[in-house]
């Protein structure tokens, strides 16, 4: 990807690369202090302040402002976009034809702007939830460890709902934790709680701690306290559930369905 930066132009060359990066069909971001007016299916309008705007390759839009995620506005992709120098402000019109919605951002100034060209396009893909992966291992134990029996799915405890209760090919009891994400030092600790359990009623049991990453802190008290920690491959499990028609995975603009 090739990159351009303009710090603090003035309105009227900001006006003009905006121009050019739009009529490419760069990828823009831009820091201005502006204000805006929207009207649409509703109608909007924030004050003048401090602001990130994004106009994207495919027409999209997105205005943030310093606080939350949430954009303050934003225009979907085939929108149109012009740009243009109106007195002391640089005015940008981001138009969507159907059903007609109309984004007018003033600025009086521009503090940088960022012209990527040629973006390498990412897929995300979001691949299976935490009772998938539960139901997946509990159907194949050996992905966890060989000659692993899987006793009961989500058995009650004091403590909670144990993920899996399992018994080793020695005869051991053995609780998995699963995580989705990143398993963090409180999974550590929450399937400690559910350890504590047995071994004060006198029962030899084992944990593993399932899950496709453990932080660096995680690891360091797993070894500490004797847990086990299984890596699992969420896209070989996404593979193997979605081959047996358990599961359709869905890029992301599938997956999320924003509405204005």
């Amino acid at each position: 990807m090739n990159v351009e930066l303009f710090d603090r132009p003035s309105l009227e060359k900001a006006a003009l690369i905006l121009s050019s990066a739009t009529s490419l069909k760069s990828w823009v971001s831009f820091g201005a202090s502006c204000q805006a007016s929207y009207e649409g299916r509703s109608a909007s309008s924030f004050t003048k302040g401090d602001v990130i705007a994004m106009i994207k390759a495919d027409g999209s839009f997105i205005v943030h402002g310093p606080r939350g995620f949430k954009p303050l506005n934003w225009q979907p992709s085939g929108s149109l976009v012009s740009v243009s120098k109106n007195n002391d402000s640089l005015v940008l019109r981001v138009v969507r034809r159907e059903p007609r919605e109309v984004l007018l951002l003033s600025c009086d100034q521009v503090y940088f702007i960022a012209v990527m060209r040629e973006p390498v396009e990412s897929e995300f893909w979001f691949y299976v939830n935490e009772a998938e992966i539960r139901d997946y291992l509990a159907s194949n134990p050996e992905v966890i460890e060989d000659g692993l029996r899987i006793v009961r799915v989500e058995k009650p405890v004091d403590p909670g709902f144990i993920d899996l209760y399992a018994e080793d090919s020695r005869g051991n009891l053995v609780v998995v934790e699963i995580k989705r994400v990143k398993a963090g030092i409180e999974a550590v600790k929450q399937l400690e709680r559910y350890l504590e359990h047995f071994k004060a009623r006198n029962v030899r049991v084992r944990g593993i701690l399932v899950a496709p990453e453990a932080t660096q802190g995680a690891i360091a008290l797993m070894a500490k306290t004797g847990i086990e920690y299984r890596r699992i491959d969420l896209r070989r499990i996404y593979e193997s559930v979605k081959s047996r028609k358990l599961y359709r995975g869905k890029k992301i603009d599938e997956y999320l369905n924003v509405q204005k």
